[in-house]
């Protein structure tokens, strides 16, 4: 029976790990897998118009996934987001106060849309969008 009882606290201690990490990972999920002190942030950088009044070419010239937005916290190392080729964004990042920019970017409207401050709070989304006017008419 002695052998027996070993086996039962073995087993309630495992049984109690489990439920512990599968409490964790409930949380994990409810905060769409952000740890603590991380949030979202999303948006669309906008940049146009790209041709004259005469039509683009038709691909249109690709634009956005060239370009990466650059998060640049108060203190510390700048997190880099690749834009899609629509110029959407969306990362997950520590919690904080950023200065927001954007890599490659000469066109007339740069210097007017940037550099921009935003502020990301825990298990929250944050959204910024940039609009860039190129200066082409």
């Amino acid at each position: 029976m002695k052998g027996n009882k070993g086996k039962l606290v073995a087993f309630t201690s495992l049984g109690a790990v489990l439920l512990v990490v599968g409490a964790l990972a409930v949380i994990a999920f409810m905060h769409g897998g952000q740890t603590a002190g991380q949030g979202t942030i999303s948006g669309k950088v906008t940049i146009g118009p790209l041709c004259p009044v005469e039509p683009c070419p038709n691909p249109r010239p690709d634009i956005y996934t060239s370009r990466q937005l650059i998060l640049q916290p108060v203190s510390g190392n700048p997190t880099y987001i690749q834009l899609n080729p629509d110029g959407s964004f969306q990362a997950t990042v520590n919690a904080g106060t950023y200065t927001v920019n954007l890599t490659n970017c000469t066109f007339l409207g740069c210097k007017y849309s940037l550099p921009r401050t935003v502020t990301v709070s825990p298990s929250e989304t944050t959204t910024i969008d940039i609009n860039i006017d190129t200066g082409i008419r």
